[in-house]
């Protein structure tokens, strides 16, 4: 009997040291109007333990006032989003725009497309907010000053919100 225990409670503890960690509460608001939180600002340990590598690019190419786009990836180990393996996650900000792009392994990430919803418009001052483009591959939404993107895009096997 104490062999069984022994040998079913280090199954277990081996199920639980391979487990994947879930991303999805960290990036749940991108199905809210694509926003999106800042993986470089305060990231809780618990999405670190996943990270095996961390790569920081700065591209002057198209800089305004010496300030350049900061391309941050994390390449991921053992890691999910919204029930499906994620591999990569890859933060851009620049002057005064960013974009979060998460890739996953397969396309079947594309079924989570009906659960991105569009910004809701402010409600104080919506008169220049409208949807420009909603459908399968994502939507593109002017508040009035700012575009809000969302793209699903098969080829990449990415999430991007920008």
């Amino acid at each position: 009997m104490k062999k069984t225990v022994f040998i079913l409670g280090f199954a277990l503890l081996g199920s639980m040291a391979n487990a994947a960690t879930d991303w999805t509460p960290y990036l749940k608001p991108m199905m809210a109007g694509c926003n999106y939180p800042n993986p470089t600002d305060k990231l809780p340990k618990v999405y670190k333990d996943s990270i095996a590598s961390k790569k920081v690019k700065v591209d002057l190419d198209n800089a305004i006032d010496g300030y350049g786009e900061t391309i941050t990836t994390y390449t991921l180990k053992n890691a999910t989003a919204f029930g499906q393996p994620l591999l990569k996650i890859e933060y851009l900000q620049g002057y005064e725009w960013g974009s979060l792009e998460l890739y996953f392994k397969d396309t079947k990430f594309t079924a989570l497309r009906p659960k991105f919803k569009i910004p809701k418009p402010d409600e104080t001052e919506n008169e220049g907010f409208h949807v420009i483009e909603n459908n399968s591959e994502g939507y593109k939404v002017d508040d009035g000053m700012w575009e809000t993107i969302l793209k699903f895009d098969k080829k990449r096997k990415s999430i991007i919100c920008a």
